[in-house]
């Protein structure tokens, strides 16, 4: 009996994995179903650990990949776990208090930084580089950082487009 579970554990371990795929694919937005295998290849060409199925479910998942590029490389050098974004942790008892905030996962992180945005533009969570520097990132000098957000939503676009 134990041979055989042993034996089928890489197959059940596939199944779930496959599962869990379909399920993240299932929360994706409609309008983005579409466009997921060419997310995908621009954060693999990027060498981006962001999972394309987890950004897709936000409709400002574009500006969430630019200012990822901004602040961290596309994720390639996080601020803390799971934080492509440079956001800190004003989480009041937060031992981090003030500092960069640590996320449980990408899901948490994108979430949060989806909603964050909208504290920056009310209508659809996806503020103009320069209309949020100063409150976003409020250390000078802006011009670069404006620049590597700017260049990562007309790169996203001509990738996505093509």
């Amino acid at each position: 009996m134990d041979s055989m579970f042993i034996m089928l554990a890489p197959f059940i371990m596939s199944a779930s994995l496959q599962l869990n795929t379909l399920d993240a694919a299932a929360k994706i937005l409609p309008e983005n179903r579409e466009i997921l295998p060419k997310v995908q290849i621009f954060l693999e060409e990027k060498h981006s650990p962001l999972p394309a199925g987890e950004l897709l479910k936000y409709t400002n998942w574009e500006m969430i990949v630019a200012l990822s590029n901004a602040e961290s490389g596309y994720g390639k050098h996080c601020a803390g776990d799971y934080n492509a974004w440079g956001i800190k942790d004003f989480r009041k008892g937060s031992t981090n208090f003030g500092k960069t905030r640590d996320f449980t996962s990408w899901a948490e992180s994108i979430q949060y930084t989806s909603e964050l945005l909208y504290k920056y533009d009310k209508d659809d969570g996806e503020p103009t580089a320069s209309g949020m520097v100063a409150r976003w990132k409020y250390v000078q000098p802006f011009g670069h950082w404006i620049g590597n957000v700017n260049y990562a939503l007309a790169d996203l676009e001509s990738h996505i487009q093509a």
